[in-house]
């Protein structure tokens, strides 16, 4: 759990959020940014393989004073395994996963070293960051994704912008 909330926070920090304007997303859209790009990754990984969604938590508020912002909306955190064979050389993969993917992804600086097999990969159309390393737990192999989206606005936060008539301020 420390790991992604660490995680969590070094998305939010690579992605260099910017301030909510009148045209932020919805949580909805940025949830589907989400999870496009992790599709996007779990299709270059060769078969077979065994996609695993983890639950879905709340949503990360974007003005927690951890990041020190007073913004609206929320976060989308998208954690998904994908258990890949025995013997399937997960370092080699992590390595050569930014060729695989194409000319619409660029490798982040992640800024924080680790002791295992790790990339963040940023897919430039969504401007969304998906970190990529070997799971590390339990008893099968895995590829374990996190990838954290824009703020995207609740629906409490778009009806706070709106007058009794429906209207933006």
């Amino acid at each position: 759990m420390k790991r992604r909330v660490s995680a969590i926070l070094a998305l939010a920090a690579v992605l260099g959020l910017g301030g909510c304007g009148v045209n932020e997303p919805t949580y909805d859209t940025v949830r589907e940014e989400v999870v496009s790009s992790l599709d996007r990754v779990v299709a270059v990984i060769p078969d077979p393989k065994e996609v695993a969604p983890q639950p879905e938590g709340e949503p990360y508020s974007c003005g927690d004073p951890l990041l020190l912002s007073n913004r609206k909306g929320a976060f989308f955190t998208g954690h998904w395994f994908v258990y890949v064979p025995e013997g399937f050389d997960i370092d080699a993969f992590i390595e050569t996963l930014p060729g695989l993917l194409g000319e619409d992804w660029e490798v982040r600086d992640t800024q924080i070293e680790v002791s295992f097999a790790n990339v963040d990969v940023l897919y430039k159309p969504l401007g969304v960051t998906v970190s990529v390393e070997d799971a590390l737990a339990g008893d099968r192999p895995a590829v374990e994704l996190l990838a954290i989206s824009r703020c995207g606005l609740l629906p409490d936060d778009t009806r706070s912008r709106e007058s009794p008539g429906g209207r933006g301020r």
